[in-house]
């Protein structure tokens, strides 16, 4: 299966604002038109006065030419690129934009892309190629994928007026400008992603490890961390993953490295006991806080950036799950949920073995990881946690482990949790007990792993 790029001679457009003025016009003539006239407005323009009117524009022309969307809200846009239009480099970053959108067909001559969907399914993109979606993710060209249900892979749900998270917004833009505006990737750089699945995950039952796992208290969440070397960071990722306006870690993370949020066009759904790892991608931005305490907190000269895997694996909305057994005992224990985060955590952990391994490197596989599945998406920090630590143990990784200090009951569950010195079959047998299932409170809970 392929996903059809916009360009794609296969695609047909009405060309409802008369780009062309012809019968049967192909949407890739009328797309290349519509940026060679955006093109000849900007440069016929001041470069340090006026540049903004022209990318909300030709994003409007879009939206209606190959979305039918005659009403695409620009607002946000606007504003921000009219603080930017004093600035020389706002002209170059349009300048940049348009010629990467236009050189699509250049860098893609089949119009389409592979989409990863079994174990070892790999698609590499150099920096050309990246920078080319990354525009017209930025135009809103892209179509919805026929697999997903949120709408379009675009940047467009930053450009609304009003937006909830406003200072996560503006961060995300400032970055995607000076992407741009410095030229974007170099055609030498390269992007992989791999998918991987659980399907030889061993018996956890039979497994006598121990986990290799770190506790690291923070005040607030940040990214990145300032662990050395190139560590692998799992992603709270949407089963469809993709960018959005609401400062997840998942946004965050496509945002501080840009290249990440074309995993949208690769793997527009994840599969139930897959993940997605990427090579090491450039880190460009700092960022702190959450939601709407995200912000960013710097950019990153090209020259000092760090790189950074990328695990993208989705745990169960459990907010948005029916609980079978009402008062019965904790949701995350319910109907098989443990096996499936067990096999979802060791796809990921797995994979990143796999390419640690592929790249020579002599050290431990390191996984930077949060409570993955809690907070919005509504898992239990305790037994998220003890998922981790069996996928950890067969896997063989090392897992650093983040938790807010502020979270103190979590904090403590997970400190004793840790002392226990638990085999993963202990561990296993433990947390789909009986007693465990039938546990009402992290309290109860704890007592069944002796606290």
């Amino acid at each position: 299966m392929s996903y059809i790029l916009p360009t794609h001679p296969s695609l047909s457009n009405d060309d409802p604002l008369g780009v062309l003025d012809v019968e049967a016009a192909s949407q890739s003539a009328v797309l290349d038109r519509r940026l060679e006239t955006a093109l000849t407005q900007l440069r016929s323009t001041n470069p340090v006065a006026g540049p903004s009117k022209i990318l909300p524009s030709l994003i409007e022309d879009i939206a209606y030419t190959v979305h039918g969307n005659g009403s695409i809200d620009t607002t946000a846009l606007k504003e921000f690129l009219h603080q930017q239009d004093p600035i020389p480099s706002c002209y170059e970053s349009i300048l940049s934009i348009l010629l990467a959108a236009q050189n699509l067909p250049m860098q893609f001559p089949s119009n389409t892309l592979a989409i990863l969907k079994e174990d070892g399914d790999t698609v590499t993109c150099n920096g050309a190629q990246i920078n080319s979606l990354l525009a017209h993710q930025l135009l809103g060209t892209l179509n919805q994928s026929k697999e997903t249900t949120w709408g379009i892979p675009c940047f467009t749900e930053y450009y609304k007026s009003g937006p909830a998270h406003s200072q996560a917004v503006q961060g995300y833009l400032t970055t995607l400008l000076s992407h741009f505006a410095s030229g974007g990737y170099k055609s030498t750089e390269s992007f992989t992603f791999t998918m991987h699945t659980a399907s030889s995950m061993p018996n956890p039952a039979l497994c006598k490890r121990v986990a290799n796992i770190s506790l690291n208290l923070v005040t607030e969440e940040s990214e990145p961390s300032d662990a050395p070397g190139t560590p692998f960071v799992l992603v709270a990722a949407h089963s469809e993953p993709g960018p959005g306006a609401t400062a997840t870690q998942e946004e965050r993370l496509q945002n501080a490295s840009l290249a990440l949020s074309t995993s949208a066009l690769f793997s527009p759904k994840l599969p139930d006991d897959g993940a997605v790892v990427t090579s090491a991608f450039p880190v460009h931005a700092m960022w702190k806080g959450h939601n709407r305490t995200a912000r960013l907190d710097s950019l990153i000269a090209p020259q000092e950036r760090s790189n950074r895997h990328y695990i993208l694996a989705d745990a169960l909305m459990l907010d948005e799950l029916e609980d079978n057994h009402g008062e019965a005992g904790v949701r995350d224990l319910q109907d098989g949920r443990v096996e499936r985060e067990v096999k979802k955590l060791y796809a990921a952990f797995s994979g990143a073995s796999k390419i640690n391994y592929g790249d020579n490197s002599d050290r431990m596989c390191v996984i930077e990881t949060g409570p993955w599945g809690c907070g919005a998406f509504g898992g239990n920090v305790l037994v998220k946690t003890v998922c981790i630590m069996i996928a950890a143990a067969l896997a063989c990784v090392q897992v650093r482990y983040s938790l807010l200090q502020g979270r103190t009951q979590d904090v403590d569950h997970v400190q004793k949790l840790m002392r226990g010195n638990w085999t993963t079959a202990q561990l296993w047998g433990t947390i789909r007990s009986r007693e465990a299932k039938q546990a009402r409170s992290d309290i109860e809970l704890c007592k069944c792993f002796g606290n």
